[in-house]
C-alpha cells in the first residue's frame, strides 16, 4: 500500500514523534510511506535522518483553502491508498482534500484526551467522513466515544508500541552516556524524559530530591527536554530557581532537547513521569522495554501501563514526598528494583511491542482501502 502519514504539529512529543517508527516498521513490511509534516519541524528532522520521503505543508487551522488544493494534488501525483492522520485539527482539510484528490478513505489515531465535549454538527462531519479512529489506550477510546458524535464502533484501542529488537534492547547503548556526562558507576541515575512543561510535572521530581540525596547521596537527577513557548519557558525559569532554593545544583542537570533519549536511560537507574494526568505516557514504555524500574503518576493511560509492585511503581498525583519514598525504596533494594524491570519489558513484550500494534494497523489499512484479501481483513 501506498500510505500518507500526516502530521502538522511542530512540536517534539510523542504524537508528533510516533511517526517515526511507524512509518519505519511500515516500510519494513513493504509499504510504501510519506510523512506530510511542516518544514523544519522535529517530524521533519527526524524523517529526513531515518530517510523517510516527507511532502511539506503549511495546513493551519481547521479550513486552509491553499493547502486543501495542495494536498489534494499530491493525493492524485502520489495515488495514496489511505491517509493517517495523527492530529485531528488537521481532519477538515484533509476531508476536503481527499475528496478533492480522488476520494481517499482517511483514518486517524487520538492521541490525547478530551475534557471538552464537541457535539456540534462540524464535528459530526468531521467523524462521519473519518473510516476509523485508533485511539491510544482505553481510557481514550471511552473518552472519544463520551466527547465527539462517532459511531462508537469506528472506534477502537491500538496501543502504540516500542521497538523492542532495534532501538530499546536492554543494555544495548550502556554506560555511554555516563561517561559522555561525567557521570560514575557509582552515581545512581534518576531519568525523566519530556518537554519541560507544567503538566509534565518536573517540579514534582524536582521537590522530591532533598529527601532523596539525604538517604542516597549518589542519586543524581537528569531531565531530558525543552520548554516550548513563553509559558513554558517561564516554568522552565522557575525550576531553575527553584533548584538554587533547594540548594541541589550538584545533584540536578537539565540535558535540552536530546535524540538519543534511549541511551540515556540505558544508562539511568530509575526513569520517573510525574504528568498530574498523562493519556499514556510512551516514556514509561520505552524504560519499560529496556529493563527499567519505572516510577508513573497513578492516573490516566499509566494505569494500563504499570501494574503497581509488579511491573512498576506508581504514586498520588503530585506528591513529591510520596515519590521520593518510592525513589528511595527501590535505590535501597536493588533486587526489588531489578525484578520490577524484568517484568516491566516481559510485560512490554506482550503487550506494547510495535511489531504487535503495527499488525492492528496493517489490518485498519487493508480494510478501510479496499487492499485487504481474504483472511487479512481488521476486526474490531
Amino acid at each position: 500500500m501506498n500510505i500518507l502519514q500526516v502530521i502538522s504539529s511542530t512540536t517534539a512529543g510523542g504524537r508528533e514523534l510516533f511517526t517515526i517508527p511507524l512509518s519505519g516498521k511500515l516500510t519494513e513490511r513493504g509499504h510504501t510511506v510519506t510523512i506530510l509534516c511542516k518544514a523544519g519541524s522535529p517530524v521533519d528532522s527526524a524523517a529526513r535522518a531515518k530517510k523517510i520521503p516527507v511532502l511539506y505543508t503549511s495546513m493551519g487551522g481547521y479550513f486552509n483553502p491553499l493547502e486543501i488544493i495542495k494536498t489534494a494534488g499530491f493525493l492524485r501525483r502520489y495515488k495514496f491508498d489511505i491517509i493517517h492522520s495523527h492530529w485531528t485539527r488537521d481532519l477538515a482539510n484533509l476531508i476536503l482534500a481527499a475528496k478533492l484528490g480522488g476520494s481517499v478513505p482517511i483514518v486517524c489515531t487520538k492521541h490525547v484526551y478530551s475534557t471538552v465535549k464537541k457535539m456540534d454538527i462540524f464535528h459530526g462531519w468531521i467523524f462521519k467522513n473519518v473510516k476509523c479512529v485508533m485511539a491510544v489506550c482505553e481510557l481514550v477510546r471511552k473518552n472519544v466515544i463520551e466527547t465527539v458524535p462517532v459511531n462508537p464502533e469506528k472506534v477502537v484501542t491500538v496501543y502504540n508500541g516500542v521497538d523492542l529488537k532495534n532501538s530499546f534492547v536492554p543494555g544495548k547503548y550502556g554506560s555511554a552516556f555516563r561517561k559522555e556526562a561525567g557521570y560514575s558507576e557509582n552515581d545512581k541515575l534518576i531519568c525523566m524524559a519530556g518537554r519541560i512543561n507544567g503538566g509534565k510535572g518536573q517540579h514534582i521530581l524536582l521537590e522530591a530530591v532533598p529527601s532523596v540525596i539525604k538517604t542516597h547521596p549518589s542519586a543524581q537527577f537528569v531531565f531530558s527536554g525543552k520548554p516550548e513557548g513563553e509559558a513554558e519557558e517561564a516554568y522552565f525559569r522557575g525550576l531553575l530557581a527553584r533548584v538554587k532554593e533547594l540548594g541541589v545544583e550538584a545533584y540536578v542537570r537539565f540535558l535540552g532537547f536530546r535524540p538519543d533519549v534511549p541511551a540515556i536511560m540505558d544508562a539511568s537507574d530509575i526513569i520517573v513521569m510525574c504528568s498530574v494526568f498523562e493519556t499514556f505516557g510512551l516514556i514509561l514504555i520505552e524504560g519499560m522495554a529496556l529493563a527499567k524500574p519505572v516510577i508513573g503518576t497513578a492516573a490516566g493511560g499509566v494505569l494500563e501501563i504499570i501494574e503497581n509492585g509488579i511491573t512498576g511503581r506508581t504514586f498520588p498525583p503530585g506528591e513529591s514526598e510520596r515519590l521520593a519514598a518510592v525513589i528511595n525504596d527501590l535505590l535501597s533494594n536493588p533486587k526489588k528494583a531489578k525484578k520490577l524491570g524484568e517484568s516491566a519489558r516481559r510485560s512490554v513484550e506482550d503487550k506494547f511491542n510495535i511489531d504487535k500494534t503495527i499488525e492492528q494497523r496493517d489490518g485498519i489499512y487493508k480494510t478501510f482501502s479496499g487492499k485487504a484479501q481474504q483472511g487479512s481483513v481488521y476486526k474490531r
